[in-house]
């Protein structure tokens, strides 16, 4: 065991266990010195050899890199995570994580949880700004100028040094800095999942107690009960005829109609998946987990609608070749045409659970069925009935038209897809035209 010295008013002592040099500093005295480096030894011992450098030559930039490298291919949320990651990179100069989808022709050779491929590219002395952000990006670095120095500090201090106060200050810091209660906690997150994995799979001893863990965090309240109503939902249509995009109005439509999330309809749904027969979209690879999504008659007028279009489409093609930006560009300027308030593009899911949840009387297992949800818990976050609702169903009101939970009827489906209103028919006919679209809208009163 090496001999404590003293450095200034203080004890220090340098070791070298398994390959890994160790300097532990700032001791009262030459025997708590001593002692921490027989903790650090017996620590060591126990855990194993430490993987890579360890935790007292290996700064927080350098441990979010490799963590990167090693976990992202597997989260299906990664770009969320590569973003985080990168803005601690490029303060130290390292070279930035950069993610791309698997090859579907080498797709044999990988696992079915391999959602990403990690790749390293140079960090550029100075980032890109499109034309015409020049002065966002200005403004944003002027609001977050404390937040990316304390990130930088952060960065290049030693995993073994890291304190539970020096991440409480960051948490801090972007509070006053305005960042999100929501985004405040994604990058805690961030932090605590990196000092695990550096414990669990890289058996690094310290700091022996996660410092993300225990810290006080802003109340997250990101709660909405926004349920558009029929009358609403017109007037999106009659704004949506401005729309040169032909799959926003199908995109919408089937958002509203499945309580599907955007993800889910856009980059998930092939051809392949709809069974028309049982009436059901099979999603093999959902937030979840893999799902069936049963069709209710309207959405399989939609989709017998877009496969019209859409002809001889390959069976892995995508339903709906559009991007989430796109989509989200054209609903916001429908949304704005309409001059509908407080209205975001993931309310058609509430929209559409709520309308289920009064349709079927509250039954939990066919509504999870249909949202996608695990847990009564996570539904009740997107059932948003009201009191007047629960008072007309007291008194047996009969609930207008207008003020119903959104849903499409033959008259909208056909004003979406403009198609001429004699071309669309409700309910089953004997020998019905080819270009028809039929559905059956017998429900029960809600």
């Amino acid at each position: 065991m090496a001999k404590p010295y003293q450095e200034g008013k203080t004890w220090s002592i340098r070791l070298r266990i398994k390959g890994q040099d160790i300097y532990l500093s700032g001791f009262a005295s030459a025997a708590a010195a001593l002692k921490a480096a027989v903790k650090q030894q017996h620590a060591l011992e126990n855990l194993g050899k430490p993987i890579g450098q360890g935790p007292w030559r290996t700064s927080v930039g350098q441990a979010l890199q490799t963590y990167a490298c090693e976990r992202l291919p597997f989260l299906k949320g990664a770009r969320q995570d590569a973003d985080r990651i990168n803005r601690f990179l490029r303060h130290l100069g390292l070279d930035l994580i950069r993610l791309r989808r698997p090859d579907p022709a080498a797709s044999g050779n990988t696992p079915k949880t391999t959602y990403w491929k990690v790749e390293l590219a140079p960090c550029p002395k100075k980032r890109a700004v499109p034309k015409g952000l020049h002065a966002h990006r200005n403004q944003q670095q002027r609001r977050t100028k404390n937040t990316d120095a304390h990130r930088a500090k952060l960065a290049c201090t030693m995993m073994a040094d890291v304190t539970a106060h020096q991440l409480q200050s960051l948490i801090d810091v972007m509070r006053q800095d305005g960042y999100g209660a929501s985004s405040i906690a994604l990058e805690r997150a961030g932090l605590r999942s990196l000092f695990n994995h550096a414990q669990r799979s890289w058996s690094w001893p310290e700091p022996n107690r996660n410092p993300a863990s225990g810290l006080i965090m802003p109340k997250i309240d990101n709660a909405r009960d926004r349920v558009f109503s029929n009358a609403e939902w017109d007037r999106l249509i009659a704004a949506l005829q401005e729309s040169t995009n032909p799959y926003v109005a199908p995109a919408l439509a089937l958002l509203l109609q499945t309580t599907m999330r955007s993800s889910e309809v856009l980059l998930r749904a092939l051809w392949q998946d709809v069974d028309w027969d049982r009436c059901i979209l099979k999603l093999g690879d959902a937030k979840a987990g893999a799902r069936d999504v049963p069709l209710s008659p309207p959405a399989i007028a939609v989709l017998r609608e877009l496969q019209e279009r859409a002809g001889e489409a390959d069976p892995q093609a995508r339903i709906l070749p559009i991007t989430y930006e796109s989509l989200k560009a054209a609903w916001n300027r429908a949304r704005d045409r309409a001059g509908l308030e407080n209205a975001n593009l993931h309310d058609l899911r509430h929209t559409g659970a709520t309308r289920f949840a009064l349709e079927f009387h509250g039954n939990l297992p066919v509504l999870k069925l249909i949202t996608g949800h695990k847990t009564d818990v996570q539904l009740q976050r997107y059932v948003n009935v009201k009191v007047d609702d629960v008072v007309r169903l007291m008194h047996g009101r009969t609930l207008n038209e207008n003020d119903a939970p959104a849903g499409l009827t033959a008259a909208r489906l056909a004003e979406l897809f403009k198609l001429e209103p004699e071309t669309v028919a409700v309910g089953n006919t004997e020998s019905p035209p080819d270009n028809v679209v039929q559905f059956d809208f017998k429900r029960r009163s809600a």
